[in-house]
């Protein structure tokens, strides 16, 4: 799993019909999955290397159900794309990621070429903003620690009680390591406090046994009746290799796990497993 920074995109002048749009270049080798961080309105395929990879690439809006990019164009708000090859090949080309703004009238204001000091923004007599009440500065001109702007010790603005503790937005770490299964089990409770939304992938390499079955459980720990462990999402009766996924949002638990089940007879399944958090 790779996570991408949206570094390629190109920003473009609004248009007349208010909106505007950015594009982005992939490249996704067979069995890649990606999350984009990427914010829009509407998506479509600007260009792909192989027309018949439209069936085989998937794309899904935050953490909606995966579709084949041949039903690009679709218009509908997302904060996140995921993204599955499940080609044989190596898949390139370029997404539009497009915003619907509202572009105001122009408007001509004569503005004086020295701005009056004030109560609300009052300046020195350099033309810098003095440390007050409202804009309070300390000696190199930044923005102080205060009720209406906290910031963090590397002097960002915490912007909700989430940003604590050094947590980052997006968090991504591996349960299982190409591990072999063969009877149920669980992972370690993980503590998650400042996170609400999960991605939980599961990659299955290798498959043995009789009338093999494979099911996997996002659960909750309930720290409140013991720490047991609540199953929330799951995804159930994997028989093959492949990839698989489970998610959830706005899920408020201090702790997490992922457990499995297997049945079948002399059942094996070659397994690893990731998990994905974001605020």
């Amino acid at each position: 799993m790779v996570l991408t920074a949206l570094t390629q995109k190109q920003q473009q002048v609004v248009g007349s019909d208010g909106t505007h749009y950015y594009t982005y270049s992939f490249t996704y080798s067979p069995g890649q999955t990606d999350i984009i961080p990427a914010v829009g309105d509407w998506l479509d395929l600007l260009s792909l290397n192989n027309s018949n990879y439209a069936s085989c690439l998937y794309v899904a809006l935050n953490n909606g159900q995966l579709f084949p990019v041949s039903y690009l164009p679709v218009r509908s708000p997302f904060y996140m794309l995921r993204v599955y090859n499940g080609c044989s090949d190596t898949v390139s080309g370029t997404f539009i990621i497009g915003r619907e703004l509202f572009q105001p009238a122009k408007m001509n204001v004569a503005i004086p070429s020295t701005m009056s000091v004030n109560v609300q923004s009052p300046l020195d007599s350099s033309g810098n903003l003095k440390a007050g009440i409202y804009y309070p500065l300390d000696s190199n001109n930044n923005v102080k620690v205060g009720i209406y702007s906290p910031l963090d010790n590397l002097g960002y603005v915490r912007t909700d009680v989430m940003v604590k503790s050094g947590s980052t937005p997006y968090w991504v770490t591996t349960l299982l390591n190409n591990q072999t299964i063969t009877s149920n089990g669980n992972t370690s409770n993980i503590n998650v406090p400042n996170y609400l939304h999960f991605l939980v992938l599961i990659y299955v390499t290798a498959v043995s046994g009789t009338s093999p079955s494979l099911n996997v459980y996002l659960n909750v720990v309930d720290e409140a009746n013991n720490y047991q462990a609540v199953p929330i999402a799951s995804v159930t009766n994997i028989t093959s290799t492949g990839t698989y996924y489970i998610s959830a949002t706005n899920l408020p638990a201090g702790y997490i796990n992922v457990s499995w089940t297997v049945s079948g007879t002399s059942p094996s399944f070659t397994v690893t497993i990731t998990l994905h958090a974001k605020w």
